[in-house]
This record gives C-alpha cells, structure tokens and sequence, in this order.
C-alpha cells in the first residue's frame, strides 16, 4: 500500500449515525461497515474523491491544534486501516449492481431435510402452527419414511430435522434415529415437549449417539402459570423433569419458547431455568399468523415489535448473566459480522432445504408444512428432487430476491437481515390481502433493523472498553470491523456462481445448533494430526540438534511449526515463557532447557489429544533434564489462561493464523506479558487479501492458509494491541495457492506500559543514525544527532530493548547515559548467526 501525501481518496456512499460517542459507517452496497471514535469519524468525513492524503492531515491537524509528526502518524494510519477494511480506496469506488440470489446461486445438493413425522400430539398447544392434537395424523409408515430419507440422503442432506406433533409417539421413532445418526451417519436434530422421557424411552435414548443427536425442547414459560395455560395443566413439571433427564444423559438441549403477550412478561425468566435444567442455549420463537392462533382468534396475542426488542435485550443480559447463548441474539450476530461483501437474500427454502409433511407431501419449509397453496408434491409416490427443481411452487421460492421487496432500498442493513423470515412475510400478506406473498411485508422488519443496531454497538463498545490505553499509542482506531472475529463458513447445499458471497438464511425454527463453531474446525483437525504425525502439514523447519535431543521423537514427529520463535528469542535462565498453541510441546521443552530450573515454561493448547501427547513427554523430557519446569494448559488464544504480568516471553509458533479473533488474541498477549517483555511469533502470512472461496476451505484453514493476515494486517494488529519496536526476524516463502502467495514470518515486540506519571524534567533523546531520521510507534520524531525533550515514560522505554542500542539520553544535569546492545539484540550491520 503506497501511500503519498499526493494520494486522493476516495469511498463508496455510507449512511452513517452515532451512538453512545461511537460513530457508525455503513456501506449498504457492499456490505460493510466500520465504527469508530470522533476522529476517525472526522477524518472519513474528510474524504470525499478530491481531497489527497496531504488535504487531509492538514486539516485534521488544524482540527486537534497537533504537532505535524503526529497528525500524520494518526491520520496516516487510520487510512490504512480505512483501505484494509476496504471503507477507503484508491480508485473511484464503482460496483456493478447486485441482481438478485438467482444469478448468483445454483442448487446443487440439498444440505437439511425437515420431517414431521406425524401430527398427532399428546399436548394441544394454544398456538401450535400445524393445529396439532392427540387424534391428528399419525404419519408416514416406517417403510415410506425410510424411502423418503434414503432419497434426500442421497441428494445431500447430512442433517436431519424431526418435528411434529410430537415425534416421540412414533413407536418406531428409535429405528428411525439409528437409521438417520447410524446407518447415514447424518446429524439429527429432534422438536420435542419431552414429556415422554419415561419407561422404555429414556433407556433407548440412553444408547443414542450424542454426537449426532440435538434436542430442542419447547416450553412457554419460566413458571407453570404462564406456561400451563398454553400447554396445558401439569405441563411444566414435565417438561421440565424430561428435560432435565436429557440433559443429564450428556446430549446437547436447548430450551425453546414461542413469545405471545400471554407469556411475554414471564420469559426474562428462561435462561435461569434453563441452566438450572442443564440446557446450552435458549431459543424465542416469534408468532406466526397461522394454525391455531387464528383459529382461536388470537390474532391479537402478538406482541409489538418494540417489546420484542425490549424482551430480547433483557432475555441476552440475563442469558449472559448464567452462561447460556441466546441463539436469536447470536444467529443474528453471525450475519451482522460476517466477512464484508457476504449478502443475505431469503431463506434457503427450496435452495438446500425442504420439509416432509406427515402426509408424505413436500413443502418450502417446516412453518410452510401442510398449507395447500405451497404443496410441492407427494414425495412417496414421486421423486423429491423432481419436485425439488422442477415444481411451480420451487421455481417461485428461487426467483425471489429481497432486490424486489417493496421498500427494501431503504434499509441500510438489508444484506444482514436478508429481507427478514419468508414465512412470517407470506402469513402477514395472506392475512391482510388473502394472497400470500413471501415478497411483501416482513411484520418484524423494524425489530431487526434495531437488532442489527444493537449488536453493532454491543460488538464496538467491547472494543472501545478493552482498548489499550497504557501503550501510549493514540491515533484514532477503528474499533470494530465487520467481519473481525468471525470464523467464515462456506455455503454447504449452493455452488456459488461467482466471488460474491450471496448465502441464504437458515430457518428460524431452529438456530442453537448452528452458532457455536468457531473452534470446531481446528480442534477437528489438530485432533487427528495428534493421533497420526502429519508430514509437513505446515511448513518444515529444522533445529539444531543440541537443541532438541532431549525430546523425545514422538513429540518431534508431531511438530506443525512454520519458524523457530525459541531460538530468536534470545531466553535467558530464570525467565518464564508462554507458548501460545503448544500442540506436541516442542517449543516447551526447547525453552525448558534455556530457562533452567530457575525458570518456568507454560504452554497452552485447546486440542485435547494434543495436550495428552505434551503431558505424556513431559515425564521424559524432565528426566532428561534433571528438573521439571513445563507446565500445559488447556484454553483457547483469545483467553489465555494465565495471570496478568505474568511471563516475560511469549511465543507462538504458527497458531495465530487458526483463531477467528486474531485481535483479542494479541490484546491478550499484552495483558499476561510483564511491562518491558517481549513477544517472538511465528505465523503464516500472504502478500494480499485471500478470496472468500480460499477463506471458507476447512482444508486450508487447518493448513495454515485460510486464516492467514495479510503481513500488514498483522503488524497493524500487535501494534493497535500496544507492542513496541516491531520487527521482522525472519521471512521465508511457504507456498504459492491459486497465485496467492503465503510467507512465513516471525517477529518481535515488546510491551512497555505508561504509567501515568510521563513527565518532563529536561531529559533529552538524540536519535545516534544511521538514517537520517525515524518516528515511534507515539508520533516522536527523531532527527539524526539532534536532541529532542522527552518525557520520563519515553527514557525509560529508549533505555531499553530494543531501542538502546540507537539512541544516547541526555540527563536534566546534562550527564549522558549510553547503552551497549544487550545480549540477544541484533544491530543490521551485524551478522545475524552471531548476535541472534
């Protein structure tokens, strides 16, 4: 990135508002959007496509009243940071214009299939979508039902979704559980009241795999009084008990609830249940303005959609409060900060998902189930995937795009809301103009609108609060990106057509299961290279023998390094060192030898069977040894488990790269260094921004590649986390991939923290060569042999490394200190194999 003062600037068209003193930059088009503190706001608002980079410094520093140096250091770096995040550009910003899912996508295979087995029920709920009751259809036979999963097993659909009625009074419904979770080796997720937990049933379920098997239990209330009078008496205790015994069993629950005005002030009350009966999310269902809650005239029970916006912020606090994910909240949050550019446009009914009737008719979706007008065919007796691409009622559902939805152009957050819920926009038009019509009105539109809102404060304000304010680095930060922390995910039943990242939207009847994935990618893949050593999985590096003969080969043939941060980093006996990723353990033990018994090493890794194969080698290695200082913990990078100040060495050795949350996890560093510490990382890094369909592969994620910063993101990243004199040790080509090129580099910080007490006495700094001039990471500028008045917090970082060795300090009685390079330092004119 060349910038010059003579560079003009330009941006796409953004809406832009403020909240709490964080100022939001959307870009509707793309999407994308960024947030920001005042100056940033003001420097984007400076940017206009006449303005150069020169125009706008110069007016900032105007603004502030700063010191030349730094405004260029602050308005130069929020630039960057601008283009990284492609809110800024350097050439006109000209976009061709998005024509809808259907240029974009292609069905290729279908990727869940909805079943409800029957519709008969043991409960008559007040609001039930299909007017479930203990007389309704008992389902398909056995032998049709297994015909009908068969099929779309063979068109793809790896997961499997059970509704009703209630599927727990199918007598075969355990033979149908094996065939999907067993013979298919699908994922099965079951709607359930679980009140039939008892007798035989719940010893049955016991041998179920629960790996493969997901409940989500329906109950409408925190107390019988509010949930009897829609399920009916006596309903809660057992809803609750049978949850409770599932729970118990170790499978994955979730508790679910259809939000009404009946029950509306009683659901804040959920999330302390549900923990109390050991389920892992809550999910709230919206009314749908069909079944039984017209029949019964209760048209008027739903609630508005300021009180759902109300009702959900309470519901997140209290979920937070005990440790239970609101999936509603965090489904949302996933498509809010996806990767910037990904499009939302409907729901992914008739693209990679279809709904079985009890009747053994196909239909959109599972809401859609059993409405005459969207009667797709009778899967029994024809074939799904004729229905499936070729039915009048499939056709309409992939011509739809949120693009022809009346007034959508007026929302900025279209491509995150998707044009809303296909179901609840059909009902509202059908109950309003007798024609439904999944392109009108989406009755809870404004309240997503205001989600969307609500998660991009909640998301910045996180960043504003943890920003590091003890670095001394003070040019204006965006504080949130979209995208930032987010794993990507690829769409599983869709070919995409192009580079654009268009997705569907997952039903809404069902969202726990599908937003806490974040690790599972890696784990999955680390745990088999523990159990089986990996040639070269990551890019091979060579220690010398003395360093390594003390481990034992077990733990050699199992490293996936791409560098040697314990060698660069110079450990000296007695100091403490923590190895971020530590998988086999290798940079432990190496480091072992270096501190000595009066040292201390600590590794940390979130792979068990790596962790088992590090503990197993620890006995060998300290017996070799003679002393035992290796310690292993498991946890994730972007909560370290280890104290504040606590190490005086960080390493990592090509891990960085695998987290969704590159930030957290360098803020994370700084917090568990001790002041004047020092990082050595290893990581994978590319020469450009990698396309989507490189950044959604879960091969290269585990590679290595995926997940890799371009080099500038990732010095920008320590550098915004408050690391000082960062430099490049060391950098070798890794691999080409569809001409992107990957880099492995490793690279030194250090962490000095201010301590409130910057004064000014009279010591001066004067910069010793050989360039004519540098700046700091503060916006000092250091001229060559000229002495510049610094601050007390400033001699103390200059005096130590790395910057000793440049600089002499001039005391306030004129004595003059200066500081040899320490040991382990390396000055550019000195050969590298002799000082490192």
């Amino acid at each position: 990135m060349n910038l010059k003062d003579s560079t003009i600037l330009f941006r796409p068209r953004w809406v832009q508002f403020e909240n709490n003193q964080i100022h939001f930059f959307v870009d509707d088009e793309a999407p994308n959007w960024i947030s920001t503190d005042e100056r940033g706001g003001q420097i984007l608002n400076l940017v206009d496509g006449k303005r150069n980079l020169g125009d706008l410094i110069k007016e900032y520093r105007k603004e502030y009243g700063l010191d030349s140096a730094v405004a260029w250091l602050h308005v130069y770096d929020f630039v960057k940071a601008g283009i990284r995040h492609q809110m800024l550009f350097l050439d006109p910003v000209e976009r061709a214009p998005y024509t809808g899912r259907g240029d974009y996508l292609k069905p290729v295979k279908l990727n869940e299939f909805w079943i409800h087995t029957n519709n008969s029920c043991n409960l008559t709920c007040t609001h039930c979508l299909v007017s479930s009751h203990p007389g309704g259809d008992p389902g398909l036979s056995t032998q049709n039902l297994m015909k009908v999963i068969n099929e779309a097993y063979q068109l793809g659909a790896r997961r499997f979704y059970f509704t009703g009625g209630e599927p727990f009074l199918r007598k075969d419904i355990f033979d149908l559980i094996e065939h999907i979770t067993q013979n298919k080796k699908a994922e099965l997720i079951i709607l359930t009241n679980a009140t039939l937990f008892q007798d035989g049933r719940l010893k049955r379920l016991n041998e179920v795999d629960r790996d493969k098997v997901f409940l989500q239990v329906s109950l409408d209330g925190s107390t019988k009084h509010f949930n009897d009078p829609i399920r009916g008496d006596g309903t809660f205790a057992k809803i609750t008990e049978g949850l409770r015994l599932v729970s118990d069993l170790g499978f994955h629950t979730s508790l679910t609830a259809v939000v009404t005005n009946e029950n509306f002030q009683d659901i804040s009350g959920l999330p302390f249940l549900a923990k109390s009966l050991g389920a892992q999310s809550i999910h709230l269902m919206w009314p749908h303005r069909r079944g039984r809650l017209l029949e019964c005239g209760n048209g008027n029970s739903i609630p508005s959609n300021p009180e759902l916006l109300q009702l959900v912020r309470t519901v997140k606090k209290n979920s937070e409060e005990v440790g239970i994910v609101l999936d509603n909240y965090e489904s949302f949050k996933m498509r809010v900060n996806s990767q910037p550019g990904t499009k939302y446009d409907l729901s992914n009914a008739c693209w990679d998902s279809l709904c079985l009737y009890s009747n053994g008719h196909l239909f959109p979706s599972a809401a859609f189930a059993n409405h005459p007008s969207l009667d797709m065919g009778d899967a029994v007796a024809g074939s799904i995937q004729e229905f499936w691409f070729n039915s009048p009622v499939a056709k309409a559902f992939r011509a739809a795009t949120l693009m022809r939805k009346a007034g959508i152009k007026e929302n900025p957050f279209r491509f995150m809301t998707g044009g809303g819920d296909e179901e609840h926009t059909y009902f509202l038009s059908e109950t309003r103009k007798k024609n439904g019509n999944i392109l009108e009105e989406d009755p809870y539109d404004s309240f997503y609108q205001e989600m969307v809102r609500d998660i991009m404060l909640d998301l910045s304000r996180k960043k504003k609060e943890a920003l590091n304010d003890r670095s001394g680095y003070s040019s204006p930060v965006i504080f949130h990106a979209m995208g930032e922390g987010a794993l990507v995910c690829g769409t599983t039943g869709l070919e995409l057509l192009t580079e654009n990242q268009v997705h569907t939207l997952h039903s809404n009847c069902v969202l726990s299961f599908d937003v806490e994935k974040p690790h599972q990618i890696v784990k999955k893949f680390y745990g088999k290279a523990a159990e089986k050593p990996q040639a070269e999985l990551c890019c091979p590096v060579h220690y010398d023998l003395e360093e390594i003969q003390h481990i034992p080969e077990e733990v050699l043939e199992r490293f996936y390094g791409c560098g040697s941060p314990v060698t660069l980093a110079g450990l000296k006996p007695g100091e403490w060192m923590l190895d971020l990723g530590s998988g086999g353990g290798i940079d432990c033990f190496i480091a072992a030898k270096k501190v000595g018994p009066e040292g201390k090493v600590i590794g940390v890794d979130m792979t068990d069977q790596m962790l088992e194969v590090a503990r197993r080698n620890k006995v060998s290695v300290s017996q070799n040894l003679g002393f035992d200082v290796v310690d292993f913990q498991k946890g994730y990078l972007e909560k370290i488990p280890a104290e504040s100040q606590s190490v005086d060495l960080i390493t990592s050795n090509c891990v960085i790269n695998l987290s969704p949350d590159k930030n957290q996890v360098f803020s994370e560093m700084w917090r568990v260094l001790k002041d004047q510490g020092r990082i050595v990382i290893s990581d994978i890094v590319s020469d450009r921004p990698t396309p989507p369909h490189i950044r959604i592969n879960e091969q290269l994620w585990g590679e290595c590649l995926s997940g890799a910063l371009t080099e500038e993101e990732f010095l920008a990243g320590l550098e915004k986390a408050g690391f000082y004199g960062l430099e490049v040790l060391k950098k070798d080509y890794w691999k080409e991939v569809e001409g992107y090129h990957f880099y492995s580099v490793t690279v030194r910080g250090f962490k000095f923290e201010k301590k409130g007490r910057c004064e000014y006495l009279g010591h001066q700094a004067i910069y010793r060569g050989p360039f004519k001039a540098v700046m700091d990471e503060e916006g000092h500028f250091f001229q060559r042999n000229d002495a510049l008045e610094v601050c007390t917090d400033t001699v103390e970082k200059l005096l130590k490394d790395p910057y000793s060795h440049w600089f002499t300090i001039v005391e306030p009685d004129r004595t003059i200190v200066e500081v040899n390079a320490p040991v382990g330092s390396c000055a550019p004119k000195e050969d590298e194999e002799k000082c490192c």
